[in-house]
């Protein structure tokens, strides 16, 4: 494995440009080619689309008949490029290569396009790279067609999407060299996953299993735990939100995920007064909650901590405070981000087409369990100790990036 400085060093710019070939994307593959003839009884994998990541990581291990899935599904074969041609999976860079296929052969989700490559001219990393490329990504969602949530990317767009194309012996250099970088990120975010995975088992450990509740902590409802019960945020129209960095950052449903704010300091910004600001202000530790969104999403929740300017909310979501006499924010945060509250968002929730909701009054009827609160200091102290373990991980995780988008532009832009 190559060092980190190695690697910063070996980002050189291809430059011969008598050696690149330029052409239409359909000059250097075939792009959904048609299903080749295929005994029915034989083996294949099927692919749907949950089994594409945003990664590169294509799951091939589900194996069927051929004769279940030649009609109404995708085919491709082995080393074929599997790009997600429908909002939001293209936006969200579902795509990876099709490997360890049974019998060399595949089908799969119909909203796949399929780039096969032409092994004399390109390779199937270097195609993989090219579709994952954030600038690519961009101009496919220009291109879309359709009508709302169902827009796709035209296959008439990937056929002439004009490439500059290096030698095979390059392309196979630029794609080892992105695989190295990209085999770092893995390692990293694989390291978070792993602190995360250490914090629920130490809940766990201290306050024992929610559903089962085997230390017989005491049970109460929310409206007899906060001191500030919850409050929607605001609505505000796209016309006062402000590009040029005046106005007040607010919070939106998108800036936090697994009970933390991901960035306060490059949340959006609007224009609102001062009555408005009275009413919508967060405040150190709140605790927020998401109220409106697709029913896997519905109840998300983060904790507020370590504000650096005034700040609002938006109406999706609610904010609320919890007696701090009795609970530390952090036991509380994830206690409502586990599978037993998660449950109760759920039973509690009001469904419509393609997504949910829950109110105050819901939230209010959610139990929940009060330990000690110096229990609670005690897990808010390991958790505070393994964010520190996290942000150094973070800061490696955000480098390494930072060079990997450098590089992707270096060779494709």
């Amino acid at each position: 494995m190559a060092t980190w400085g190695e690697l910063e060093k070996v980002g050189t710019k291809w430059h011969d440009l008598e050696e690149m070939t330029w052409g239409d994307l359909e000059e250097f593959c075939v792009i959904n080619q048609k299903a080749k003839q295929i005994p029915d009884d034989m083996e294949v994998s099927f692919v749907p689309m949950q089994n594409v990541s945003n990664t590169g990581d294509v799951q091939t291990d589900e194996v069927r008949k051929a004769s279940e899935v030649k009609k109404g599904f995708t085919f491709f074969e082995e080393g074929d490029v599997l790009f997600a041609k429908i909002t939001p999976c293209m936006e969200n860079g579902k795509g990876g290569i099709a490997r360890g296929l049974k019998n060399g052969v595949g089908f799969g989700s119909t909203e796949f396009h399929v780039l096969h490559p032409d092994p004399e001219k390109v390779s199937s990393e270097w195609l993989y790279y090219l579709t994952s490329w954030d600038e690519f990504r961009i101009q496919c969602a220009r291109n879309m067609t359709g009508s709302a949530g169902q827009k796709r990317v035209p296959k008439s767009y990937l056929e002439h999407y004009k490439v500059h194309l290096p030698p095979l012996e390059e392309q196979r250099r630029i794609a080892a060299l992105l695989d190295k970088v990209s085999d770092l990120i893995a390692k990293r975010r694989a390291q978070l996953d792993k602190l995360d995975l250490l914090v629920k088992a130490r809940f766990v450990e201290m306050f024992g299993d929610p559903f089962i509740n085997p230390m017989a902590w005491k049970k109460i409802k929310i409206k007899d735990a906060v001191t500030v019960e919850p409050q929607n945020g605001m609505y505000k129209p796209q016309s006062d939100y402000v590009t040029d960095g005046s106005g007040t950052p607010i919070l939106r449903i998108d800036g936090f995920y697994a009970g933390v704010v991901t960035d306060l300091s490059s949340l959006k910004r609007l224009l609102c007064d001062d009555k408005e600001k009275k009413k919508y202000l967060l405040k150190e530790d709140d605790i927020v909650i998401n109220r409106v969104n697709s029913i896997e999403y519905l109840g998300k929740c983060a904790h507020i901590k370590g504000l650096i300017e005034e700040t609002v909310y938006e109406s999706n979501m609610m904010r609320m405070h919890f007696d701090s006499a009795r609970f530390n924010p952090v036991y509380v945060t994830h206690l409502l981000c586990s599978r037993f509250v998660y449950d109760q968002v759920v039973n509690h929730a009001k469904k419509a087409v393609n997504q949910a909701s829950i109110n105050q009054k819901d939230v209010l009827d959610f139990d929940i369990y009060q330990p000690s609160i110096d229990l609670q200091n005690m897990f808010a102290d390991f958790v505070n100790q393994v964010e520190q373990s996290k942000l150094v991980i973070h800061q490696s995780l955000d480098k390494m990036e930072t060079l990997k988008k450098a590089l992707m532009q270096q060779y494709f832009g």
